[in-house]
């Protein structure tokens, strides 16, 4: 017995999968079957939908003359749907009672027709209709397709405010390219010897007896003045009543102590004027500026020549981004003008 059957008063029709599952895929049969019913006079869901906006719906395979139009970043498609089939011809003026009359019958239902409102069946016999009294509109559709995007960049000129780096506005002053490798050295055309400039090499002497070794020497013999006067401070401060007595009376033991104590703060050795040529506190500073700034910043420290770093204001070529689209296809929708 198929399922067809009428026995029993059992009749699988297309109506009945309108009842049993959604209009365009019923959820209780295969794929094969519903392609079947679909042909069945009655089965015509793709009339009537609407989207969201009262349009009729768009579906794929309802697209003709479809056009493809490239633009910047991606396509636009372009298509035609047919619309609603329109009586143009003279009508009757008791059509609609003749209407009626099929849908009370039952002859309505038997065409396929399963609603109750007279209009909806003027449409329903329209669509099964073809001639010269009955015309069909072309809507026309579109959607768009964006291709990915790489984003883009772009460099410009603004000005910022950055921390002062330590003895950035001693080297500013005297005009010292302080530029360093990243052992921290000085990059300068020096000899090295451990962590101190070795003056017994004629190409280190040659260089501070230049131009541009000259900045750096009078730029430091000015700051050794400021560390001998901080420590003058230091060692008077410190100095005990008899201290004091004996200093008014020898006032070359003052002398004696402060050379002491830039001895020990400068970090010179009894062996560094033989091993490197470093004679006397000029020479330990500008050694320890060239090979060990940090030692040199932790003096100026400890003496009290240091202050809050300051902020500088500079140009500076920045570069940013925007970055790239992903990639997406549109719904297909009413061409809008």
């Amino acid at each position: 017995m198929g399922i067809f059957s009428t026995k029993n008063k059992f009749k699988m029709d297309a109506l009945r999968i309108k009842e049993r599952g959604s209009k365009d895929t019923p959820t209780n049969f295969s794929e094969k079957a519903v392609a079947f019913m679909k042909g069945m006079p009655g089965y015509y869901p793709n009339m009537h939908e609407t989207d969201a906006e009262g349009n009729k719906k768009i579906h794929e395979d309802d697209i003709t003359n479809i056009k493809v139009v490239e633009g910047e970043g991606g396509r636009k498609l372009y298509g035609e749907i047919l619309g609603e089939k329109k009586f143009v011809g003279e009508k009757d003026e008791g059509v609609y009672d003749a209407l009626q009359k099929e849908i009370d019958s039952g002859l309505a239902r038997r065409k396929g027709f399963t609603g109750t409102d007279v209009k909806e069946y003027e449409k329903f016999k329209l669509e099964q209709m073809e001639g010269p009294d009955v015309e069909q509109e072309k809507i026309e559709v579109e959607k768009e397709i964006k291709d990915d995007t790489s984003g883009t960049t772009k460099k410009e000129i603004k000005e910022i405010e950055r921390r002062q780096r330590f003895f950035e506005s001693f080297e500013n002053a005297f005009e010292i390219d302080g530029s360093r490798g990243e052992d921290s050295r000085l990059s300068i055309p020096v000899k090295f010897s451990g962590n101190k400039v070795n003056f017994t090499d004629s190409r280190t002497m040659d260089y501070f007896k230049g131009p541009e070794g000259q900045k750096i020497v009078v730029g430091l013999n000015d700051m050794l003045r400021n560390i001998k006067g901080k420590v003058r401070e230091q060692v008077i401060s410190n100095l005990s009543a008899r201290d004091k007595q004996l200093i008014d009376y020898f006032p070359e033991r003052l002398t004696d102590k402060i050379n002491n104590k830039l001895k020990s703060i400068l970090d010179i050795g009894p062996n560094d004027r033989r091993a490197f040529g470093i004679q006397d506190p000029l020479y330990a500073i500008v050694s320890m500026y060239a090979s060990d700034p940090d030692k040199l910043q932790q003096v100026l420290r400890d003496v009290g020549l240091t202050g809050k770093a300051g902020t500088v204001k500079e140009q500076q070529e920045i570069e940013s981004s925007t970055p790239g689209t992903e990639g997406y296809e549109t719904e297909w929708r009413q061409r809008r003008d």
